[in-house]
């Protein structure tokens, strides 16, 4: 009797690159301040918070994508009880073109940095005196950062990444009683960046490069 002849060996996963990268994330937003010298209650009671962002990416080879990218994060704010400040909140974002670099061209792990370029802003919003009052820090922004993914499937990866933003401010405005007035930046406390810690799934398509 002759025997079954074996099952045929299945070829490994190389998990080859692709041309196209979408990339939701979470994030954990710590956020940096300036301090004022007149006021800096804008800047004492902000504090870490939750956020979410996205990536989208053309990979022409496999060592290099680029893109555009968000990040909004809604940080705590407490200000002083001295204050009197009521019902306050606080945000951050940005939005902007980002560029990366991979150093992998196939293979389960895909580690990579990247920059960025674009637009930030960190706001504040708190009642005072029975009126509402908005304070903005806003300007050009720069980003950089890296993280790790890890291969799930040939068209999903997963892994933490780490982040760090920067404005260069170029206006910080209160607005409140239906007008708005710039506020001089040295005097008055404002928000300068933040950095964010995230958990990125990105979802790659496309044929392989």
């Amino acid at each position: 009797m002759l025997e079954a002849a074996p099952a045929p060996e299945l070829p490994s996963a190389e998990y080859s690159r692709r041309p196209f990268e979408l990339t939701p994330e979470l994030a954990l937003g710590l956020p940096s301040c300036a301090d004022g010298s007149i006021d800096n209650q804008r800047c004492a009671g902000i504090s870490a918070g939750l956020g979410a962002g996205g990536t989208l990416l053309w990979r022409p080879t496999p060592y290099f994508a680029f893109g555009g990218a968000f990040n909004v994060l809604r940080f705590g704010f407490h200000p002083a009880e001295r204050s009197g400040s009521s019902e306050s909140r606080a945000s951050g974002h940005f939005v902007g073109a980002l560029g990366r670099v991979y150093f992998f061209e196939r293979g389960l792990v895909e580690p990579y940095l990247e920059l960025g370029l674009g637009s930030g802003s960190i706001e504040t919003r708190a009642g005072e005196a029975g009126e509402a009052y908005e304070e903005g820090a806003s300007g050009i922004a720069f980003r950089s950062g890296g993280g790790l993914e890890f291969y799930l499937s040939r068209h999903v990866r997963l892994g933490p990444a780490f982040v760090w933003t920067t404005f260069h401010v170029s206006r910080v405005r209160r607005c409140g009683g239906g007008r708005c007035t710039d506020l001089d930046e040295g005097n008055y406390g404002h928000g300068t960046g933040f950095t964010s810690f995230a958990v990125r799934l990105s979802i790659v398509l496309g044929p392989g490069l």
